[in-house]
């Protein structure tokens, strides 16, 4: 499970759509009640949904709030009667209420929180500013190039197709950047490499051959 609850509460919201947000609002309405059983019911939840004019079976993403999202959990359970309680019904009442948060890019702000743009940069920028690179800076590099890289590309395509995560979007360009002048050293490094052993090569081959 990824993040906080708040972060899951978005993730699924992102998921499921207006039909999940409207079944957390109504289950949250229910919550306010005191009932030893739980927060609410799936029978109470349909009721009060179709009493709302929504011909909803919340079956489905109830079940999948719970054993993916870990949103709810249940309390009570027979052969008839479902009961839930919401692990944190603050964190859900603020996703909930937040009217005007775009889920989208609340998602992709928490994907960049999780990245920890600035050690990488750090890094990146240590590399690029010593006069050669060791084996450890390598093996190093190639954990950011291949593990942490292409999240940041994955992140930084998503930023590039809203305005509000252009700021976020320069931020993630700057590290690729980077990474891209490390790369080009590395190269460099390698190839100058290259040549001193061809021609420590020749000159030893030369000297065997000499009579």
């Amino acid at each position: 499970m990824i993040g906080d609850v708040r972060d899951r509460v978005i993730e699924a919201i992102l998921r499921y759509g207006d039909k999940c947000r409207l079944i957390l609002e109504v289950a949250l309405e229910l919550s306010e009640r005191n009932n030893e059983l739980g927060d609410f019911s799936s029978k109470e939840l349909i009721d009060e949904l179709a009493k709302r004019g929504y011909e909803i079976n919340p079956s489905l993403i109830l079940r999948n709030l719970e054993k993916e999202f870990g949103i709810i959990t249940t309390t009570y359970r027979t052969s008839n009667q479902h009961w839930w309680k919401f692990i944190d019904a603050e964190k859900v009442r603020e996703v909930i209420q937040d009217k005007e948060e775009d889920p989208e890019v609340a998602l992709i702000r928490t994907q960049v929180a999780s990245l920890d743009l600035q050690t990488i940069e750090g890094k990146l920028d240590f590399m690029l500013r010593k006069e050669r690179l060791t084996d450890v800076d390598k093996m190093k590099f190639r954990e950011i190039a291949f593990n942490v890289l292409p999240l940041i590309v994955d992140v930084y395509k998503k930023t590039l197709e809203r305005e509000e995560t252009y700021e976020i979007a320069s931020k993630l360009k700057k590290i690729i950047l980077m990474a891209e002048q490390v790369s080009k050293k590395m190269e460099k490094e390698s190839t100058k490499e290259f040549r001193k052993n061809t021609a420590y090569t020749l000159r030893q081959e030369a000297v065997e051959r000499e009579p």
